[in-house]
């Protein structure tokens, strides 16, 4: 449950919405002066209803009935969670009855009650006419159940009974789904003497404090929470469900507008494009085409678009269709935000539906994997999450980038999560420094599998192609295709990669390098007895190993020949290059290892000159080796001498 219930009215123009209202809770919605002399209601107004015994703060939006100022009813009415549908009984069902409630419908309110005014005006007779006409129109509805109570606003008949209506339904009203991060549509602008400029709307998500760093989308504009009211009243803070004053720092009114929405910075961006599910009205009057120039009204905005059917060339009335909008200007929505669209120039509603993706790039009409895709975002949480993750692609999402981008809590989403995971649909990204710590969900970022899988492939691929190019190489230095790799994905997701491959034994490291398992060297005909003649020249030649000219010169081949395969066989571990002139067999160097370290233990350290004696080499040898020891960590100088590591 929740502790404030928020009621809209609805109803055709001098049905008498703001007069019931001023009944129910003693407040005169209409405050402007133009409202007064005109009799009309011309922007929203909004009351409290007082509710004795009852634990919630019952909340009234009252819209204006006149045809041209549907677009400030929706406003109104797009954060509702019960309505109040309104019918004088001397007029019944009229024709903004009709298109306020279909409004309702397709904004998904869940709740309400309707109110026959004006009935101290008519008898018995023509109540019971009107009652049957309201049935008739809300049959099938969310409307269907609910109360039809006979009220006057002059005699305060059935008032009562009304306001226990009003309560019962918003007791059903149920608590709304939280992300955790403050969004906020505005819905009202004004300025307070001595406070500056506020900003009033109705807490979609998370909670807003005094000094909160806010941003207002899709203007950019970035400010601090100077004040709050809720009901009138100075708060410290305020949270989901409530109506909501904010007062902003250092913003003149002018930079302010309905339809912008107050957020927590960089949590929410606009978008010139959404991906919805469109349902069109029954009683629509003629068949919608594509590309048609429409109303959209989202949250408390309405932006001019063009409509771009994606699986249909025409919708008849009352079918529905997956569509693309292109906005002529950016707003600020998230999947599951409802909708309405109205025609751009006859100005009647069309209808409504859910938006599937409020980030969608340009999609080809009639492709089935957009289709497909879509289809998947009116599923099950883990379905929509799982469509998330594969439009990510490469770039792994958080638990709360996630959650931000679908619009569910993060707690509901981490469960998903973690049976996505459990299935193998997608797959933790797991930074080295965190791979043996608890577990710890708002540093986890996840990948869909099959792009991971993908990726793997790809890094592979990328070793290939440089072994192709360097067919004498058996390694690969870690660097170099750390800075291939991430020009497809970031370096977490590298990392990974590399080590889900190293599990799997497709890669090998050694000595810092890395190659893929099934790496050999493919010598040219001819070449492997070649390198078979060179590594037995290093072989039997001892300690005195004879530079890579003398080699080259007892053989008649070309130089890239020669140093290919010097290069392969250092490569495969059979030589080793200690320095610019000095190349050594394996074996050898490591004899010469075991000398090394049995000569540094039984005289507490060895010299260049102690070394050469005991090989019996020259002292460029002795010093080439010893640096090589050093460079390998396994000696350290200290003064002439070498001591162990």
């Amino acid at each position: 449950m929740t502790d404030h219930a928020i009621i809209g009215t609805a109803g055709h123009i001098d049905h008498g919405k703001t007069a019931l209202t001023k009944a129910l809770t003693g407040f005169d919605t209409d405050t402007l002066a133009e409202e007064k002399r005109r009799g009309i209601t011309i922007e929203l107004g909004f009351a409290f209803m007082e509710t004795p015994g009852f634990d919630k703060q019952v909340i009234f939006i009252d819209v204006p009935g006149h045809e041209k100022l549907i677009k400030t009813m929706v406003a109104g009415a797009s954060n509702l969670d019960a309505a109040l549908l309104v019918v004088a009984a001397d007029e019944g069902i009229n024709v903004q009855t009709r298109e306020h409630f279909d409004i309702l419908r397709l904004l998904d309110i869940a709740h309400g009650v309707v109110a026959l005014t004006k009935s101290d005006l008519v008898d018995e007779d023509r109540i019971a006419a009107v009652t049957a006409e309201v049935q008739n129109l809300v049959a099938g509805s969310f409307l269907e159940n609910a109360p039809i109570i006979p009220v006057s606003a002059i005699t305060m008949q059935g008032l009562d009974e009304l306001k226990a209506a009003i309560v019962d339904a918003a007791r059903k009203v149920q608590k709304r789904a939280d992300s955790g991060i403050f969004r906020m549509p505005v819905d009202r602008v004004f300025t307070m003497h001595g406070f500056g400029t506020v900003v009033a709307g109705t807490i979609l998500s998370g909670e807003v404090k005094l000094g909160d760093k806010l941003e207002v989308l899709p203007d950019g504009i970035v400010s601090r929470v100077r004040g709050i009211q809720v009901h009138g009243q100075s708060v410290q803070r305020s949270e989901i469900g409530k109506r909501t004053a904010i007062n902003l720092q250092d913003i003149k009114k002018d930079q302010l507008r309905r339809g912008q929405v107050v957020c927590a910075p960089g949590s929410l961006k606009p978008s010139s494009r959404m991906d919805i599910r469109l349902q069109v009205l029954e009683n629509y009057p003629e068949e919608l085409k594509n590309r048609i120039r429409v109303r959209f009204h989202v949250g408390t905005d309405e932006v001019m678009a063009r409509l771009l059917l994606l699986d249909c060339d025409k919708v008849q009335p009352g079918d529905t269709a997956l569509a693309q909008l292109v906005l002529e200007s950016p707003t600020v929505a998230l999947p599951k935000d409802r909708f309405v669209i109205r025609a751009f120039s006859s100005m009647q509603t069309i209808g409504g539906g859910a938006i599937l993706d409020a980030h969608p790039v340009h999609h080809k009409r009639f492709d089935e994997a957009i289709l497909d895709s879509l289809e998947k975002r009116q599923g099950d949480l883990c379905d929509v999450l799982e469509q998330a993750f594969t439009k990510s692609g490469s770039d792994p999402l958080s638990i709360t980038d996630a959650a931000a981008a679908i619009g569910e809590s993060e707690e509901d989403v981490l469960k998903a999560v973690d049976e996505l995971s459990a299935s193998g649909e997608i797959k933790r990204i797991t930074p080295r420094n965190l791979e043996n710590v608890p577990r710890d969900p708002s540093r986890e970022t996840y990948i869909h599998a099959k792009i991971f899988d993908d990726l793997t492939q790809k890094l592979i691929v990328i070793m290939k192609e440089f072994f192709a190019k360097n067919p004498y190489k058996l390694y690969m230095g870690p660097a170099d295709l750390q800075s291939r790799f991430m020009k497809l994905a970031r370096r977490p997701v590298y990392e990974a990669v590399m080590i889900e491959l190293r599990q799997a034994g497709k890669l090998i490291w050694k000595d810092g390098r890395v190659t893929l398992s099934d790496r050999e060297i493919q010598f040219r005909v001819g070449e492997r007895q070649l390198a078979e003649r060179i590594e037995r020249q290093y072989d039997e030649s001892g300690f005195s190993s004879p530079p890579e000219y003398e080699v080259f010169d007892s053989l008649r081949i070309t130089p890239d020949t020669f140093e290919n395969i010097i290069t392969a066989l250092i490569e495969q571990g059979k030589l080793i290059r200690l320095g610019e002139k000095v190349t050594y067999h394996t074996k050898h160097l490591k004899a010469t290892k075991q000398i090394v370290a049995d000569l540094i233990t039984k005289h507490n350290g060895i010299s260049a000159a102690e070394l050469r004696d005991s090989l019996g080499v020259t002292r460029k040898y002795a010093v080439a080796i010893l640096e090589y020891f050093d460079d390998q960590q396994f000696t350290k100088r200290v003064g002439e001498k070498r001591v162990l590591k």
